[in-house]
This record gives structure tokens, C-alpha cells and sequence, in this order.
């Protein structure tokens, strides 16, 4: 008995030794121990007293091996983000998040909760790795360069419908339940973790909304809020705070368009472009000003309000490409310089000519509609420290003049060399203090 079971255990030792010297090899192949400055790492705790470091993108690498398929095959794990349900098929890792809760003040101030995501992930020759993202209708095929300090991935969105990427976030996008939308999506990009710079292309075809109500801002009077102003205000044809397109003059209207959206007239409610470029550069406190056109920045003072988040400007653009068929340019742009906010309590352009400047908006100067246009991307902080502090930014408003194409050469070169008088400046409470205080939240547009 004990002649056979000596070489039983014997074999069952070195069996387990080859099993250890093959985690080992794998593991440290993996670059899972990679910790060295520099290198992006994860602090994992593995008891109340015991943690350390592992490498991200080796950790990934380690999970598609051979070793770590078996490992993870038929695991489930409760996360932040949910329950992740991990198996293997054939050389590949299957993670499936359902439901998924998205907690990121980029994308949304509140939890965003998404049905199901999955995520299929192989690894090729060397630091390489295929997979995809998928919910609902989506699906975005990518691969993956691993290095120690980094993963760089290129994605690409095949021709998709625009409805089932809202359907995607229906919870936390309500106008998804209620508005139509058609129209197909195409994308690719790259993106580079943990450093999050990206590079985005973005082509909208034939897209198009109804459903959501816009056509009530067509004629009469409505409500909205502007900032600063103790209560919400009602504006409209035939209201005293109202001045009709007819009634604005030329040269505001030009200044405007050259600062904020000078291809208005071409786009159809939103500038692919600008979406794209904003898209590559989300900061910690969410999407910058750079992607809203002037019809969207109407949609957020009837309808989405001025949350600085992915999921805002997503309602915004169903909002916009609808207003674009319901009310068309003429009135978006009517609308918008009535209502657009231009410092503490002055809303819309009647206002804003009169305590700026002492006049009609029809009588102002080039220069003066070229200053009160520049201040748009700010106009509380350039209350306090242009208006009040009577130290205009010539330079600016110069360089609005500029693009004013329909004003001649020769008399934007003229009207750049005129002195900027402001009117007298009324006295500041401290709550007009506060809100001239420049805060970022306001050049976001």
C-alpha cells in the first residue's frame, strides 16, 4: 500500500508544483505585478489588514488567459456599477452588467441605470486585445494596446439607428418614451486610459424628432427662466420685454452669429463637428461649452436646463432637431435674443442693449454689438469686471467685429478704432456680487 501511494503523492506534488510554476509564470507574464512609477495601478484589498498594488492593463491581460478564464468562468461579483457576471467561450472573456448603474457626474447628476451591457474581450499576439461593447441595439467593436502605463483603444460604431442609442439610456433620457426619432449614426474613435484624451468622428444621416411639443413656441407668450432673475419671466409676442426680429437691427444680430454660431444658417440644429471635438475633451466637470449651437442653447432655456452633462446634451439634441422643423430658423434665432442670459437678472437683448449701453438694440454701434455678442461665453463675470469696473476687453470685442462679414472692411477696421462708453452702472447688491463672480458653471453653453 504504501509502495503505491508514494507515487501517488509524489505525482500529485509535482503536479501541483507545475500548476504553481504555471500560475506564476502567468501571472507574472501577465505584467499584473508591474507596479513601478509610472505605471497604471489599482490598490486591491484582499483582507482588512491586507492590500497591494496590481497593474490595471496586466490585470486585464492575466483575465484571457487560459489561467484566468477557468478562474473567472462562472463567477459573479457585486460591484459599484452592479453585478458582473463573468464566463468563458471558448478563448474568450464574456462579462455581462445587468442592471448596470452608471454613477458619474459627466454623464449625469444622478445614477444612471442602464438594462444590460456586456462586454466580450480575447487577446491576440502580444499586448493586443479584440472584443466589443454592446446594450440593446448598440454594439462597438474595438481592440486594445496594452502597455503598463496605459490601454489604447480603437473603437467603431457601424451604422446604427439614433433611436437605439436612446433607447439605451431611456432612464435617464424620458423624452426617449415619448418622442419619435429616426435617422441612422456612424462613429469611430480612440481613446486613451486612464488619461481619458480621445479623438472622435461622428456622422448624423437623415435624422429627425417628433413627438416632444416644440411647435408651442411658434407665437404668443411663454414662461422661462433666465439667471439671476428673482422669478421666472414671461416673454412672447406682444409682451414689453419682447422685441421682434424686424426691431433689432442689423449689427447685433450679425455680432451674435459671429461669436456664438456662425453656421447657423447651414446646420441642422446641431454641428457634428463641434459634438465630435467635445466628445474628445470631457473634463472632470463635464462637457465644456464648444458643441451647442444657438438652437440648442434655446432648448435648454425652454426645456433641458443647464446641467453640465453628457445626458443633457443628448436632450438637447432632440429637442433641437425638432425645433428646427417645428419653428425654423428665423424664429429659433428670434427666440434666442429674447431670452439668451447676458449677466445678473438681463435677459435678452432689449435688456441688455438698455442697461449695457443706454440704447435700442437697433442703435448700437458695431463695436458696442460686437462687445455685448463677445460677452455671451461669460456674461456675469464680464458684468462685474468690464461693466462695473468700466474696463470694456476692447480686444474681444475687436475680434468679434471682425467676423462680422456682413459688415464692409473698411467699416469694421473703422469701427474698431471707436472708444466703448458704457452706460452708468447701477449699484450691486451683494447677491448681484455673487452672481458676477465668473464661475465657470456659466461659460458653458
Amino acid at each position: 500500500m504504501k509502495r503505491l501511494l508514494m507515487p501517488l503523492l509524489l505525482g500529485a506534488l509535482i503536479g501541483l508544483l507545475a500548476l504553481a510554476t504555471l500560475a506564476a509564470v502567468t501571472i507574472a507574464a501577465s505584467g499584473v505585478l508591474a507596479t513601478r512609477a509610472g505605471a497604471w495601478t489599482l490598490r486591491v484589498t484582499v483582507a482588512p489588514h491586507a492590500a497591494f498594488d496590481v497593474n490595471v492593463p496586466g490585470l486585464a491581460r492575466l483575465a484571457t488567459t487560459p489561467l484566468g478564464l477557468r478562474a473567472l468562468d462562472g463567477q459573479v461579483r457585486s460591484t459599484p456599477i452592479g453585478r458582473l457576471h463573468f464566463r468563458r467561450a471558448g478563448d474568450t472573456l464574456v462579462v455581462r452588467c445587468a442592471p448596470c448603474m452608471l454613477d458619474d457626474r459627466r454623464l449625469h447628476t444622478q445614477v444612471v441605470t442602464i438594462d444590460a451591457i456586456d462586454l466580450r474581450l480575447t487577446a491576440r499576439d502580444g499586448a493586443l486585445m479584440e472584443g466589443w461593447l454592446a446594450s440593446g441595439g448598440v454594439q462597438v467593436p474595438f481592440t486594445a494596446r496594452l502597455a503598463s502605463d496605459r490601454i489604447d483603444i480603437d473603437w467603431s460604431l457601424a451604422p446604427t439607428d439614433i433611436a437605439a442609442l436612446y433607447r439605451v439610456l431611456r432612464h435617464a433620457i424620458p423624452e426617449a418614451a415619448v418622442a419619435t426619432v429616426e435617422g441612422r449614426i456612424e462613429a469611430k474613435g480612440s481613446l486613451r486610459l486612464p488619461a481619458a484624451t480621445a479623438r472622435t468622428q461622428v456622422a448624423l444621416d437623415d435624422f429627425a424628432v417628433e413627438g416632444l411639443g416644440t411647435e408651442r413656441l411658434r407665437y404668443g407668450a411663454f414662461g422661462f427662466r433666465c439667471h439671476g432673475a428673482p422669478r421666472a419671466l414671461v416673454t412672447g409676442d406682444g409682451q414689453p420685454n419682447w422685441i421682434a426680429a424686424d426691431r433689432l437691427g442689423a449689427l447685433l444680430p450679425a455680432a451674435v452669429l459671429a461669436a456664438e454660431d456662425q453656421r447657423f444658417a447651414d446646420h441642422p440644429g446641431f454641428d457634428a463637428q463641434e459634438i465630435a471635438h467635445a466628445l474628445a475633451r470631457l473634463p472632470a466637470e463635464g462637457p465644456a461649452r464648444g458643441a451647442s449651437t444657438i438652437t440648442q442653447q434655446v432648448t435648454r432655456t425652454f426645456f433641458t436646463g443647464g446641467e453640465r452633462t453628457a445626458v443633457r446634451k443628448l436632450r438637447e439634441l432632440l429637442y433641437a432637431v425638432e425645433m428646427e422643423r417645428t419653428l425654423g430658423k428665423a424664429r429659433i434665432f428670434e427666440l434666442y435674443l429674447n431670452t439668451v442670459d447676458w449677466g445678473p437678472g438681463i435677459c435678452g437683448a432689449r435688456a441688455a442693449a438698455r442697461i449695457y449701453f443706454n440704447k435700442r438694440p437697433a442703435r448700437l454701434s458695431a463695436l458696442e454689438a460686437a462687445w455685448l455678442a463677445g460677452i455671451l461665453r461669460n456674461p456675469h463675470a464680464a458684468y462685474r469686471r468690464e461693466f462695473v469696473a468700466r474696463a470694456p476687453d476692447a480686444q474681444r470685442a475687436t475680434a468679434v467685429l471682425m467676423q462680422m462679414r456682413s459688415v464692409p472692411r473698411r467699416a469694421r477696421r473703422h469701427a474698431a478704432q471707436q472708444a466703448l462708453v458704457f452706460a452708468p452702472a447701477p449699484p450691486m447688491s451683494a447677491a448681484t456680487l455673487r452672481l458676477g463672480s465668473g464661475k465657470a458653471r456659466f461659460a458653458s453653453r
